[in-house]
Parts: structure tokens; C-alpha cells; sequence
């Protein structure tokens, strides 16, 4: 199996975070009475589609790199202007 390239920060990708609460739900949902009752099965059985879906586009769009420091504002000694 060839992964991808930077596969040590899966931690980082959004996809990663969507995937991992379509794995959980059906099993929260199934082990809390409270949560049965707001959230009848039908829209349950609909929300997975669509969580699977944006999965799927968050994981084929490329993620933003981090964003650079910004430049100093302080002027550095050949900044200065001569003595006149």
C-alpha cells in the first residue's frame, strides 16, 4: 500500500475530523436516549450522506499551508537614514 506523502500529519486534515464523527455517530446516537429523541432516525440516516459528502470535498481540496509570521515593523540599522 503506497500512502500519501505527508500521511504522519493526518491529524491536521479537515477530512480526517468529518470521517471520525461519521464513524461515531450511528454509535452515539444508538447508545443515547436523549439524543434518539432529537434526532429521529430519518434525519440521522440523512445527515451520514451528507457528512460523507463534505468528507470527500474537504479531503480533495488542498488545505491552506501555515500561515507565514509576519515581517517586522521596527526598522533594522541599515534601515536608518545617514546624519545629515
Amino acid at each position: 500500500m503506497k500512502l500519501v506523502d505527508d500521511w504522519r500529519s493526518w491529524w491536521k486534515w479537515h477530512s480526517t475530523y468529518v470521517f471520525g464523527l461519521l464513524a461515531i455517530l450511528p454509535e452515539v446516537w444508538l447508545s443515547s436516549p436523549g439524543l434518539q429523541a432529537m434526532l429521529p432516525l430519518w434525519l440521522v440516516a440523512r445527515i451520514a450522506p451528507v457528512m460523507a459528502f463534505i468528507g470527500f470535498m474537504l479531503r480533495i481540496r488542498a488545505q491552506a499551508s501555515k500561515v507565514p509570521p509576519p515581517r517586522p515593523t521596527v526598522p533594522g540599522p541599515e534601515d536608518r537614514l545617514p546624519p545629515a
